[in-house]
């Protein structure tokens, strides 16, 4: 009698239905031996790029709240109004909720006045290192962590107060807890647990500024001399270190704002972990293709190959705009191909957006640069009846020797404000460099040009800038329609008038006619 023969469909199904189980077996073995110290090196710069982000939170909430703080010091002319300091101080403590207190004091170190009210404080003399600091130093900065006299660990950040002259009043400052509630808990607190992960907020000298054990904060972590080293002269990186027995790798990354570093340890997901779940998640899948196997042995290749292919194509012939919609992605692996060259698409675009916008930009006053104003007056090409402004800072070499770079940036961004101001929507207001700005003025008659130039010389004149006082502008107006249409000419043109107003003793708008110069008479 003759054995009875294999069927075909048989031996196909325990053919791929083999091949896959081997397959996966023997991909789980090399999983196993070769890929721990790739997970363990992937986790380790996970860590680490999670710590540039929590440093780059903590350093964007230090910055916002300085930013608040030197705003409230702008609105400061004095310390006689007592309403108007409790009112001030209020209003920083609640309205941004950076700081849980908030302390005017004078040059004296007495406190005028605080928030919340109910610490006390008004007319107690500070005698702690930090107000000592604040005074002496007239500027802004942050503290180390100290005990304050309320008896609550915290951070304090400071900014000067001066009046209109530049006289010096005493300090502004508010008070973050390191042990209790506070934005910046708020903020780690979301953080870590989101990850599930260890994170602490540690100085380049070892002290705990932040914990998930509040226990530890304030107490010293012992860094060697070489790690202390490498904490203040890197940005992030890795370290290793043992605790109690046990070994642990730690990635970290700086902050700019303060020599604190975010260290993130003992991620829940071990490696063993990891590959257990990889490997019980292939287990499950492997049954998947088995069951797809059996039912569909001939077809499943095909089908599984379509859909990439034809993103492939795509990809090929840069028509994902048009018709990646048309992909069925009907399994997981090509679903997620399919949202990742979507997700890569967005962002490519937002990456070439964002670096247009930083190529058309002035990045200390946030008007249009020399290319941003030649592209919007691109659009302008067909205006005859524009005209252009070119402004330039009086003596600004003096600021900048007199009070310094920082000062004459103030300058600068305080002018560009105004210039906004004064301009109609519609305008092209941008910064040539150094102190020169220019003035796109669309739809615009000559005459009206030479009024919005005196109209900006005049509010300079009657603004006061912060450090450098009273400044004063000099003006030249050019008209589209007086240079052959050309506007490079007018950009000329308003040029040389400048310069007449500067030899013309400055502070005054020269307008150019076709030849010749003219100084603008607000009277006639």
């Amino acid at each position: 009698m003759l054995l009875k023969k294999i069927r075909l469909r048989t031996l196909l199904i325990l053919h791929s239905v083999g091949g896959v189980i081997l397959a996966t077996f023997l991909l789980l073995g090399s999983l196993l031996i070769f890929q721990k110290a790739n997970i363990e090196d992937s986790l380790l710069e996970s860590n680490i790029a999670y710590a540039r982000k929590l440093a780059e939170t903590i350093d964007g909430f230090l910055g916002t709240a300085q930013r608040e703080l030197a705003w409230s010091a702008s609105q400061i002319k004095g310390l006689t109004d007592l309403n108007r300091l409790r009112s001030e101080t209020d209003r920083l403590r609640l309205h941004p909720g950076f700081f849980n207190s908030v302390f005017v004091v004078n040059r004296e170190g007495v406190i005028e006045a605080t928030s919340p009210e109910s610490l006390s404080f008004v007319g107690v003399k500070l005698h702690s290192d930090a107000s000592r600091q604040a005074i002496a130093t007239q500027k802004s900065f942050i503290t180390a962590p100290f005990t304050s006299a309320a008896g609550n660990y915290v951070v304090f950040l400071s900014q000067p107060l001066f009046t209109a002259d530049g006289r010096y009043l005493g300090f502004i400052g508010g008070t973050i807890y390191l042990k209790k509630q506070s934005m910046l808990s708020d903020i780690m607190s979301q953080h870590f647990n989101s990850r599930n992960a260890s994170v602490s907020v540690v100085s380049n000298d070892g002290l705990i500024i932040f914990s998930q054990d509040p226990a530890r904060v304030g107490t010293k972590m012992r860094l060697n001399p070489s790690l202390k080293k490498q904490l203040s002269s890197t940005d992030s990186g890795r370290f290793s270190t043992k605790s109690e027995g046990q070994a642990f790798t730690i990635g970290y990354a700086s902050l700019h704002k303060t020599d604190w570093n975010i260290f993130i340890a003992g991620a829940s997901e071990t490696v063993r972990h990891i590959l257990v779940s990889t490997a019980k998640n292939a287990l499950w899948f492997l049954l998947a293709i088995i069951v797809l196997t059996v039912a569909v042995v001939t077809l499943l290749a095909g089908r599984i190959a379509a859909p990439l292919e034809k993103l492939a194509g795509m990809v090929q012939r840069d028509g994902i705009d048009a018709s990646l919609a048309s992909v069925e992605a009907w399994y997981y692996e090509a679903d997620r191909l399919k949202q990742a060259v979507e997700e890569h698409r967005q962002v490519v675009a937002d990456r070439m957006s964002t670096l247009s916008d930083e190529a058309m930009t002035d990045p200390l006053t946030g008007l249009c640069n020399r290319r941003g104003f030649t592209l919007l007056a691109e659009r302008c090409a067909n205006d005859a009846g524009q005209c252009v402004i070119a402004i330039d800072i009086d003596h600004f070499k003096k600021i900048n020797d007199s009070y310094g770079h920082d000062a004459g940036d103030s300058v600068l961004v305080r002018l560009a404000g105004l210039l906004q101001q004064a301009c109609r929507n519609g305008d092209v207001v941008s910064r040539f460099g150094g102190e020169e700005f220019i003035l796109l003025l669309p739809q615009t008659h000559l005459e009206d040009a030479a009024r919005m130039a005196e109209r900006i010389r005049a509010l300079v004149i009657n603004t006061t800038f912060r450090h450098a006082g009273a400044i004063t502008v000099s003006a030249g107006v050019a008209a589209l329609a007086d240079c052959g249409g050309k506007r490079d000419r007018m950009l000329r043109r308003a040029d040389e008038a400048l310069y007449e107003a500067k030899g013309a003793g400055r502070n005054t708008v020269i307008i150019a006619g076709t030849e010749s110069f003219r100084r603008y008479d607000p009277t006639a």
